[in-house]
């Protein structure tokens, strides 16, 4: 009897320590993923800006083109 219950706490130690270690584990990747995911977020707003300009610079001469066109059609 004796050694079943030093089983069971011994498994109960074990079990234990591996979810301070899980708890402890993944506190430190998310404080070493953190500032990289921000640095990542804050590239991919860059490019995300400069993708919006040149659509919309692309848009305004598409646009003036077709404004072009129609202007001469109806005049001739």
């Amino acid at each position: 009897m004796v050694v079943l219950i030093f089983l069971l706490g011994a498994l109960l130690g074990v079990v234990v320590g591996v979810i301070v270690c899980i708890r402890y584990v993944r506190q430190e990747m998310t404080a070493r993923i953190e500032p990289t995911m921000q640095l990542v977020q804050s590239r991919l707003a860059n490019v995300q800006s400069s993708v919006d300009m040149a659509l919309a610079a692309w848009h305004a001469e598409m646009h003036s083109h077709h404004l072009g066109r129609a202007s001469r059609d109806a005049t001739d």
